[in-house]
């Protein structure tokens, strides 16, 4: 017999210390990206009035790398919360069919006919970057993403000895770990695992109706995805041969992928 509250209450505090280390390595003030999410409050401490916030190609790596095992763990948890939730069945919109018949629209050039363009308008002032969404979804494999290759370490040069020289190869520099990377997405990305964590109920909500809407869709005969986790092993858990360490967050998703599917085994045959 699991005891479910017990696992939800551990995780969540092993979770907190993770995302307050990786609101610490961006530069992020949780305090106030919990307010509004804004772009000024994500920019970090005394450096709100960037228009582009940065970071060390460095620190944004290896952010980025534990970032997701991070979203992966607090994924899995809500499959823990939402283990017992059930919602009322959705309205399903209904299928558009494109019907009539078929119009070809070829354009044709009117020569001194044509209207003359308008004047342009002045350019609008870009708008701020909203407060991202936790994705409740695990992202699916690209099945048509070409499979990885080893860089080639030198070029051919193709030269006729008296007759040709050969060209000159320009030197490869690699990216300096100091390179400034933007930020802004990164330290949303962790505003948003934040928020998430501190509203677990309210995110176990939303994952009962997702699974209402799912079973609408089969019950209707149309296509929908089945569960939220991708298949095989757990999304950003440490491979061996990986360039990132490991961390103590792969503890954490490799006990809570085995949770996770534990809660789902029960929430289907319940």
């Amino acid at each position: 017999m699991i005891d479910w509250e017990g696992v939800i209450e551990r995780n969540v505090r092993l979770l907190r210390e993770i995302v307050a280390t990786l609101a610490a390595m961006a530069g992020l003030d949780l305090s106030l990206a919990a307010g509004n999410g804004s772009a000024a409050a994500l920019a970090g401490p005394g450096v709100g009035h960037l228009p582009c916030p940065t970071l060390p190609r460095w620190a944004h790596r290896t952010v980025f790398r534990l970032l997701r095992p991070a979203e992966a763990a607090l994924r899995r948890l809500v499959i823990v919360a939402a283990r017992d939730m059930v919602a009322p069945a959705p309205a399903l919109p209904a299928i558009m069919r494109k019907g009539g018949p078929l119009v070809a629209h070829i354009p044709v050039s009117l020569g001194l006919a044509l209207a003359p363009a308008a004047a342009d308008a002045p350019a609008a002032a870009p708008a701020a970057p909203g407060r991202l969404s936790f994705p409740l979804l695990d992202p699916l494999p690209d099945l048509t993403a070409p499979p990885f290759r080893i860089r080639a370490s030198g070029v051919p040069r193709v030269f006729i000895p008296g007759w040709t020289t050969p060209f000159a190869v320009a030197p490869r520099h690699e990216p300096s770990r100091n390179d400034a990377l933007e930020a802004g997405y990164l330290r949303r990305r962790v505003a948003a695992l934040s928020r998430a964590l501190e509203d677990l109920p309210g995110q176990a909500r939303r994952l009962a109706r997702w699974r209402a809407r799912r079973d609408a869709f089969r019950k209707a005969g149309r296509l929908h995805r089945l569960t939220t986790l991708r298949p095989g092993r757990a999304y950003g858990l440490h491979r061996p041969g990986s360039p990132r360490r490991p961390h103590e967050v792969d503890d954490v998703l490799r006990d809570l992928h085995y949770f996770a599917y534990e809660a789902q085994e029960q929430h289907d045959t319940s």
